[in-house]
Parts: structure tokens; sequence; C-alpha cells
């Protein structure tokens, strides 16, 4: 399990040494409010906050501009020093760490992880250390791949992933590129067709930009492990945890929105 994990954040360090700009819709302020939908971040002003799986920085810049108190990422790979490159240290503190190994004790009035717990085997325990770090009544905000919506997608893609995670990453990045090309006429014919995905791809992926398809089509075929929780699911391993569930929302047919309380 440890295995996976590490190539799993390893694989994310080697694609944000490349995708490392967040501009376009994807890094937009505007996406992340649609992500964390319904939770207001005009919240998390002047309150200190933290987001574990940081990557590159594309949430976290987004958050600063609601002006926290403090900030402080989590990010176990190379991306680090690329987050590092892009935020100032004098807005965030940064840690080149695994959530495994997070030991803040009632430091944070909000924590985010977005997209990333679905890439952890291990998420149990990041999901209890994150609790552990919230002040009482702290909120916990993540976004995780959700099973509903997505099994023709997961019959397909989990099979091809079984070759794509072996390739190399120029390869790849070709492979991204054509599938890429392909999802204009995909969204396309999503605007008058429910195709399978057609809320994600009319409410989200079209909004894309090309290098940016191919980015999220890289993303998904690229890592070691990424898991898809069920509803349901997703609540027992809230509540196992300790977490007192305020509001789960499928997004767009294909992912979760959790906002929970410690």
């Amino acid at each position: 399990m440890n295995t996976h994990y590490k190539e799993s954040y390893q694989d994310f360090g080697e694609q944000f040494s490349v995708d490392n700009q967040y501009d376009d819709y994807l890094g937009s302020s505007e996406l992340l409010k649609e992500i964390v939908d319904p939770f207001d971040l005009n919240l998390i002003r002047g309150k200190d906050i933290m987001e574990v799986g940081v990557g590159s920085g594309r949430i976290s810049h987004n958050l600063l501009k609601y002006k926290p108190s403090s900030l402080v990422g989590i990010e176990p790979s190379k991306a680090f020093f690329i987050a590092k490159k892009n935020l100032s240290s004098d807005e965030i503190n940064l840690f080149n760490i695994k959530g495994e190994d997070l030991n803040f004790e009632s430091k944070f009035d909000y924590v985010f992880s977005l997209g990333v717990i679905h890439h952890i085997p291990n998420y149990s325990l990041v999901l209890e250390n994150i609790r552990k770090s919230l002040k009482p009544n702290g909120k916990f905000i993540i976004w995780v791949y959700g099973k509903e919506g997505n099994e023709i997608y997961l019959f397909i893609f989990n099979n091809l992933r079984k070759i794509t995670t072996r390739l190399p990453d120029f390869i790849l990045r070709i492979i991204s590129k054509s599938l890429a090309l392909c999802t204009y006429i995909y969204s396309f014919l999503c605007k008058f067709i429910p195709l399978p995905l057609h809320k994600y791809f009319t409410g989200m992926f079209s909004k894309l930009s090309f290098k940016n398809r191919s980015y999220v089509i890289f993303d998904q075929l690229n890592p070691s492990y990424a898991k898809y929780f069920k509803k349901e699911e997703l609540e027992k391993e809230l509540q196992n945890c300790g977490f007192k569930i305020e509001n789960i929302s499928h997004r767009l047919g294909y992912s979760h929105t959790a906002i929970c309380k410690k």
C-alpha cells in the first residue's frame, strides 16, 4: 500500500514539473468556487487554513485571494519546489511531507483537500490526521472522484490505465493530446445527446483550453492509484474518522464535494 502511495505522489511530482502553470479556467477562482460549492470561501478571511496536496499551487493561489490569516500547504512530491516558486513564502508556509505524517493539533479553522485524497491508498489515516489538525468546530472541505455516473468511464479507463501507468511520460503526453482533440467532437455531441459524463463535459471540460484538456487527460491516465468513492462510502469514511457531515453534493455527475465539521 505504501509503495503505491510513493509511486502515486512521485507521478504527480513529475507531472507538475511540466504542468506547473495555473492559467485558463482550470486555474481560476471561478472553478474553485464551483468545486467547493455550497461552501462560502469568504468564510476563510482572517482564519488559519491548510491545504493538503498543494501540487504546483493552483488551489492555494486562489485561496489566498480570500485573505486568510495564515495558510499552511502540504505537498510530499518534488512539486513542493514548484509551489515554492509559484507562491510567496510570505503568504504560505509549505511542508514537504505526506498526509500520513501530518502532526498538527487543533491549529486550523479550515482544511481543504481537493482532488487529492482519492490518490492516497492510506486515506483513512490522512483523514484522521486532518481532523486532529482542526480547531474545535473547524471545518474540512474535501473533493473526490465519484463512482456514481462514472461506471462506463471506469470500465474503459481502469483497463487503459493498466497500460498508460507504465508508459514514459512523453508518450503518454502524445496520447493525451490526441484524445484531447477527440473531446471537441464529444463535447459538441454532449450538447444534444445525454452521453456518459455529458454534464461534466458541458459544465466544466468544454471550458478548458486544448493545453489544459490534455493536462486533465494526462492527469487521469498517469497516477498509479485512483479511487472513485460512492457517496455512502465517502460518508462512512468521514464519519469513522470523527467528522460530522454538513453537506455532500454530487458535482456534475462525476465527483463528490463534502463539507464536514470536527
